[in-house]
């Protein structure tokens, strides 16, 4: 249940047009400032396993789809299919899932981290919009972590 009357999640800001159009436009460096961070992150040992450029091809391609996610151009069923088929993904490949989980989350402060070095949060109104944004990405986040982790749990590990 979403907590944001129907009438007033239909309200686009200008701010939420910047953050996606951040995102659009900036999705390469997200993605490559997410595939440094999982490589050095010591709660994310799984993804070190892997080439540089595996990762970045699967961050990119995250970030590339978050724009139209959170902008709401998509509908829920997709975002559930999306992330449920990432959770058996990283199931089968034996990942745990405190560290796909930890992933998602890194991905999040990759992003907020960039909207903060962009200034996009510098005065009163961009810091009210700023709220509406959060409420969004949050939404986004807590959905795609929910249906991951339900996606993970009815897979099986593969051999």
């Amino acid at each position: 249940m979403d907590i944001i009357p129907k009438e007033t999640r239909a309200l686009r800001l200008p701010g939420s047009d910047r953050l996606i159009k951040l995102i659009e436009t900036e999705a390469d460096d997200l993605a490559e400032e997410l595939v440094r961070t999982l490589r050095e992150h010591p709660h994310t040992p799984s993804f070190h396993a892997y080439t540089s450029k595996e990762l970045y091809e699967r961050a990119y391609n995250l970030y590339r789809n978050l724009g139209t996610w959170i902008s709401r151009k998509s509908e829920r069923e997709d975002l559930a299919k999306y992330y449920t088929a990432l959770g058996i993904q990283r199931r089968q490949e034996g990942f745990p899932l405190s560290e796909v989980l930890h992933g998602l989350n890194l991905m999040r402060r990759v992003l907020w981290k960039r909207v903060d070095e962009q200034g996009l949060l510098d005065t009163a109104e961009d810091f009210i919009q700023a709220m509406e944004l959060n409420h969004q990405v949050l939404l986004f986040f807590d959905r795609a972590i929910l249906y991951t982790a339900k996606g993970y749990e009815t897979s099986s590990p593969s051999p």
